[in-house]
């Protein structure tokens, strides 16, 4: 089955993901990127593999139901993680500002309107949203997300850590590397509370390119020396351990030449455009450390020639080229 979006208009809420024939291939405008091109997604194209698409499918449109049905916290917040692993960020954005609407004090739903206002290049929306959402949870005990349902893979992830490392995100596209590294510490530090491997390793990754690209060249080798992950650690890792690979790189344990792929993981998250777009940064990144600018210059136009705009390897390589070398796509 493929879908359609039905928008309303103006700024009331969105019916989505109506059935239509199986021959219709409909799209969603969702904003610019960074170069000024648009951003679409097509309806029912799984982009970025979060689940099987028969389960996406399904547990979108069940999502959907009970969001209309009973629109509480956790009902609003799964939909629109959905309509975000769908590719439609604008409208999961809406489901978010709707939910706010009825809850405004929920950090929840400030976490993930902030990742989706990431994925949509409008960082300074990111950045507030965050920053309440990191104020609101200050003093509170970690919370988790409620999982989906049996047929869908999900984790319980901790919202505080998305929420600081988003926010770190955030920064380090507008390349303001201290604040970036004050927020990737702060998910680092939970990640190492919870004992999340993955987590760890994806906060290290990006607080060690805060640190490096901030200046702070002792601490960020120092954060390398420290890092305790193995691959061991990882085996349960739903997505590719692209991160993992970067940190060995950046510890001069892996050959730069073996680095890139644009072979599909067959994990979540981890499509070919995934790979290339994460793969390729991490060289952009290890280049630019070493002063190799025509290198890195490479690497971010190999980041950036992908089709799925939503990939944070892809956002981050956008944000480095439009500060290096200028708005003229390569």
């Amino acid at each position: 089955m493929s879908f359609k979006i039905c928008l309303a208009s103006g700024a009331a809420v969105l019916s989505l993901l109506c059935a239509t024939s199986a021959s219709a291939q409909q799209q969603s405008y969702q904003g610019r990127t960074l170069f000024g091109d648009d951003m679409h997604t097509t309806i029912g194209s799984n982009p970025v593999n979060a689940a099987p698409t028969d389960a996406l499918e399904r547990a979108t449109r069940e999502a959907k139901a009970a969001y209309e049905a009973n629109p509480t916290i956790d009902n609003v917040t799964w939909y629109g993680r959905l309509l975000g692993y769908n590719g439609l960020m604008r409208e999961s954005v809406e489901v978010y500002t709707a939910g706010l609407r009825r809850y405004p004090d929920s950090a929840k739903l400030l976490r993930h309107r902030a990742h989706r206002y990431f994925s949509l290049r409008q960082f300074d929306e990111s950045i507030a949203d965050g920053l309440r959402a990191a104020k609101l949870y200050q003093g509170q005990p970690l919370e988790r997300e409620r999982l989906g349902p049996d047929y869908f893979p999900s984790t319980p992830d901790v919202v505080q850590f998305y929420a600081y490392y988003h926010l770190g995100q955030a920064y380090f596209a507008k390349h303001d590397y201290e604040n970036a590294a004050k927020w990737f510490g702060q998910s680092r530090q939970v990640a190492i509370g919870v004992h999340g491997s993955a987590d760890l390793t994806a906060s290290v990754y990006w607080l060690y390119l805060s640190l490096a690209r901030g200046g702070r060249n002792e601490e960020a080798q120092k954060l390398l020396a420290d890092f305790p992950i193995t691959l061991r650690d990882l085996v349960d890792n739903r997505e590719s351990n692209y991160y993992f690979d970067g940190i060995q790189l950046f510890k001069d344990l892996r050959d730069p030449a073996e680095v890139y792929s644009e072979v599909d993981g067959g994990k979540a998250f981890s499509t070919a455009d995934g790979i290339k777009a994460s793969t390729a940064y991490t060289l952009a990144n290890y280049y630019l450390l070493l002063g190799e600018r025509d290198k890195a210059r490479e690497y971010l136009a190999r980041s950036l020639n992908t089709d799925t705009w939503s990939y944070f390897a892809r956002i981050q390589a956008e944000a480095d080229w439009v500060f290096l070398f200028g708005r003229q796509r390569p």
